[in-house]
């Protein structure tokens, strides 16, 4: 297994040539979105190999903490986005480092990130780079308030599979509450999402006075832990998006990698399988404040192209309560593109929580913090210059995820 995983690696320099002499020879490569971007085939590419690695000898891909990348890396490759940035890189406690620590009231928002991966690859300098570049395109007084914990969760590849990572966010969790914090946000890509959702499935369990995230933010949220043999068929997103997106059925279909992350828990239950619990049921989300009280706020964000795609939209339909659910044919957006099937805004309506639903039209799988922390070149000039800048000046066809968040957190925090 482990010459396999550095045969995996080895091979990636021959992929990405192959990648460039496709590019230039044949003018783009079947990505569809990205299909005129050679960085970003490049990118999907790596993403794509990356995916294939056995789950013990992950740590190739990025032999790193999280730690050394806050605090060492994302500033050697875009120093201007952490400079001056309150608390950056500080300790909160052992399972948490501060990415912006405000000095406000307790009832200032604090978002708590979990990052994608499987819960075996560890976090990419981009995932940090969009993250950082979200924060410094908020309104000056949101931003002034905002507080971001990065959750430093361990690795299932070092033998702690989950609830591991879940018990280490309900340690910070419950560490803010303690202090008095009451305007909690958890925010997570993928896996990161999965942890995210699960957590408010879990709360619901406990027998404590318990106070649930004021919203989540959710990105590309792994919801089903398998796919079922009855949807990895033709029309559905496993398959039609196998050859577009970075995410391959075959990841998830091996028996041998869910006991590595998952170790020995229910598949079926709300808390690890969420959409795996049999039959699907409105009620198991309608008892969470998260899912059915507007007070409570949920953005959603995910690819047309993304193999998660519909188990995304049928965790939106029995959670959110969102009518897309198999009523809309996605794929056709290069041919045309109806707004109402890939946004959706919902306010103030009694036993629901406030929504907001983006389908980025052609996207792929995570495409907000893997494939737009570009725009950081565009911000960080403006800091240079010791000025701010807004979202309104960045390009939100191009910056699609990032754009649209902004907009939720500036009219929301």
């Amino acid at each position: 297994m482990f010459l396999r995983s550095l045969l995996v690696l080895a091979k990636m320099p021959l992929d990405i040539f192959i990648v460039v002499l496709r590019f230039y020879i044949f003018g783009g490569i079947h990505y569809r979105k990205y299909s005129k971007s050679l960085l970003n085939c490049i990118k999907l590419t790596i993403f794509r190999a990356s995916l294939t690695i056995d789950i013990k000898h992950a740590y190739l891909l990025a032999p790193y903490s999280n730690s050394f990348l806050l605090r060492r890396i994302l500033p050697f490759v875009g120093k201007d986005l952490v400079k001056n940035v309150p608390g950056y890189g500080s300790r909160y406690d052992k399972n948490s480092i501060w990415m912006a620590k405000s000095a406000t009231s307790k009832a200032d928002p604090v978002i708590i990130y979990s990052h994608g991966g499987g819960y075996f690859i560890q976090t990419q300098v981009t995932q940090v780079r969009s993250l950082m570049s979200v924060y410094h395109l908020l309104e000056p007084k949101k931003k002034s308030k905002t507080s971001i914990l990065f959750l430093d969760y361990t690795l299932v590849g070092r033998g702690k599979p989950f609830p591991t990572q879940l018990m280490q966010l309900h340690s910070t969790y419950s560490n803010l509450v303690s202090e008095g914090h009451t305007n909690i946000i958890l925010m997570g890509d993928s896996a990161g999402a999965h942890l995210s959702i699960s957590y408010t499935q879990y709360l619901k369990t406990l027998q404590t006075e318990k106070i649930f995230p004021k919203k989540l933010l959710l990105i590309s949220p792994w919801v089903k832990i398998t796919p079922l043999p009855t949807e990895l068929v033709e029309g559905r997103s496993w398959l039609q998006n196998q050859h577009y997106d970075m995410i391959h059925y075959t990841r998830f279909t091996n028996s041998d990698d869910i006991p590595p992350i998952f170790g020995e828990q229910d598949p079926f239950s709300l808390v690890f399988g969420l959409m795996a619990k049999v039959p699907k049921q409105e009620s198991d989300w309608k008892d969470i404040p998260n899912y059915s009280s507007p007070d409570n706020d949920v953005f959603l964000i995910f690819g047309e192209d993304e193999s998660f795609r519909d188990d995304i939209l049928e965790f939106a339909k029995y959670a959110l309560d969102l009518p897309w659910y198999e009523k809309v044919k996605y794929g056709d957006s290069h041919k045309y593109l109806e707004r109402n099937h890939y946004e959706y805004e919902r306010r103030n309506e009694s036993g629901k929580c406030n929504l907001s639903v983006f389908v980025e039209p052609l996207g792929v799988h995570d495409s907000m913090l893997f494939f737009e922390d570009v725009v950081a070149s565009q911000i960080c000039g403006r800091l240079r210059q010791g000025k701010s800048i807004s979202v309104e000046e960045i390009d939100s066809k191009k910056y699609f995820g990032i754009s649209r968040l902004v907009r939720f957190l500036n009219e929301t925090l």
